[in-house]
C-alpha cells in the first residue's frame, strides 16, 4: 500500500527521549508525531484541509451549538483515525520489510477504520449542510429562471447548430461524435441545465448533474473525445441554456 510516506533509510525521529520527563515535554512530543504525519502522509493533509473547511463553513453559517460540536466531534475522529493508521503503517514497516499477506491486510483494515470514520462524517455533514447549500443552490436557480420554461427543442436545437460550426471550423469529428468540441457533452449539461431551471428541485438536479457528468466522462474514457473537448462541450450547453432560458421568452 502506497502511503507517500518517506522512505524508512531518510527518517530519523530521535529529538526527544522515548519516554518524555514531564507533561510539557509529552504534550511536544505528541505535537511532533501530529507534524510528523502532517508532512509525511498525503491524506493526512487532505483531512487537516477538510476538517479546517468545515469548521470554518459552521462558523460561517453559524451553527446552533450541537450542530457545531457534530461537526468538530466529527472532524476529530477522522484525524484520530488517520494518525492510527499511520502509526500502524509506520510500525510495520520497521519490524517487517517486504511485502506479506498479514501486514498488508492488517494496512488494509488500518485504512477501513480511517474510511469508517470519513463516511460517518460526510453522513453527518450532509445531514447539518444540506439545507443550507439546498437553499443556496434553490436561490441561484430562482435567479436564473425565467417565465417560461418550454425551450428544450429550441435550445438543443441551437446547441447542435453551434457544435457544427465549431467542429466545422475546427475540421475535425463529426456534429456529435468525435472533435472540437463534445457534441454529447453539451446536450447532457444543457439537459441537466433545463431540467434545474423547470423544476427548481435541488434532488433533481443533482441526480440530472450526475447523469450528465457520466455522460461526459464516457467520453473521455472510450477515447472519443479530450478532456479539453469534454469540458469545452459542457461549457457550451450550460452558457447557452442559461442565457436562452434568461433573455427569451416564448
Amino acid at each position: 500500500m502506497d502511503t507517500g510516506k518517506e522512505n524508512n533509510k531518510d527518517f530519523s525521529y530521535n529529538k526527544k527521549p522515548y519516554k518524555p520527563k514531564n507533561w510539557v515535554e509529552a504534550f511536544n512530543v505528541a505535537i511532533e508525531g501530529i507534524i510528523l504525519a502532517t508532512k509525511t502522509e498525503r491524506n493526512m493533509k487532505i483531512h487537516f484541509f477538510s476538517a479546517m473547511a468545515v469548521i470554518l463553513a459552521a462558523i460561517f453559517l453559524k451553527l446552533p451549538k450541537i450542530d457545531f460540536l457534530l461537526i468538530f466531534i466529527s472532524a476529530i475522529i477522522v484525524l484520530f483515525a488517520e494518525l492510527f493508521n499511520t502509526s500502524i503503517e509506520y510500525f510495520l514497516d520497521s519490524f517487517f520489510e517486504g511485502y506479506s499477506m498479514k501486514t498488508a491486510a492488517i494496512k488494509n483494515i488500518a485504512a477501513g477504520s480511517v474510511l469508517v470514520a470519513s463516511f460517518g462524517a460526510f453522513v453527518v455533514g450532509y445531514e447539518i449542510f444540506s439545507k443550507y447549500i439546498y437553499s443556496m443552490l434553490y436561490y441561484m436557480l430562482i435567479m436564473i429562471k425565467t417565465n417560461e420554461s418550454n425551450m428544450i427543442i429550441a435550445v438543443i436545437s441551437i446547441i447542435f447548430v453551434i457544435v457544427i460550426i465549431i467542429k466545422a471550423i475546427f475540421n475535425s469529428g463529426k456534429p456529435l461524435s468525435g472533435g472540437m468540441p463534445s457534441g454529447h457533452s453539451a446536450v447532457a449539461f444543457s439537459i441537466w441545465l433545463m431540467v434545474s431551471l423547470i423544476t427548481l428541485n435541488p434532488i433533481v438536479s443533482l441526480l440530472t448533474f450526475i447523469l450528465a457528468f457520466l455522460v461526459a466522462s464516457s467520453r473521455k474514457k472510450n477515447g472519443i473525445h479530450t478532456s479539453a473537448e469534454v469540458i469545452t462541450g459542457s461549457l457550451i450547453g450550460i452558457v447557452i441554456t442559461a442565457l436562452a432560458f434568461k433573455f427569451f421568452y416564448f
